[in-house]
């Protein structure tokens, strides 16, 4: 299953994706809206037809520090590694994007110990989402650091 950044064309796609996520709590809920104003930042898995049954928001959320958020994969594709493929394209491009670490909320630990995230405190994420059941922990990734730049 291909793996590519998403365009706008994909931004009800993924929103419907998402939501299938919501009720139980997993994820937060994005509307096309906001998927088409920032689509640049996210990436889909899509099916022989191209239609998105995977995808996975990478946020900025400082200069130095990226967040790996909205990661889903629709239930007809679950098993295939989808997930698997979708998190390793995001460490991929938030090293290109020369971030030095990369974290995601989760409650699935065992999942992200296999890409080397650890758990983490970052006493700002505890603060704000302490009062959300679903966040379990910070699990976060160092990334290579930036080579040093000739110039």
């Amino acid at each position: 299953m291909p793996v590519r950044r998403a365009t706008e064309f994909d931004a009800a796609a993924i929103s419907a994706l998402i939501e299938t996520y919501t009720s139980s709590g997993t994820l937060l809920p994005r509307s096309v809206d906001f998927v088409t104003t920032y689509c640049h930042e996210f990436i889909v898995a899509t099916d022989d037809e191209d239609r998105v049954i995977g995808c996975v928001h990478l946020d900025e959320y400082s200069p130095s520090i990226a967040e790996l958020r909205s990661l889903a994969v629709a239930q007809s594709a679950q098993g295939l590694g989808l997930g698997r493929e979708l998190v390793q394209a995001t460490i991929d491009l938030a090293t290109k994007r020369e971030y030095t670490l990369l974290f995601a909320v989760s409650n699935d630990e065992a999942f992200f110990a296999r890409f080397g995230f650890a758990r983490m405190d970052i006493p700002e994420l505890d603060r704000e989402r302490s009062e959300v059941s679903r966040y379990k922990g910070v699990f976060a990734k160092e990334l290579k650091a930036p080579a040093a730049r000739r110039g």
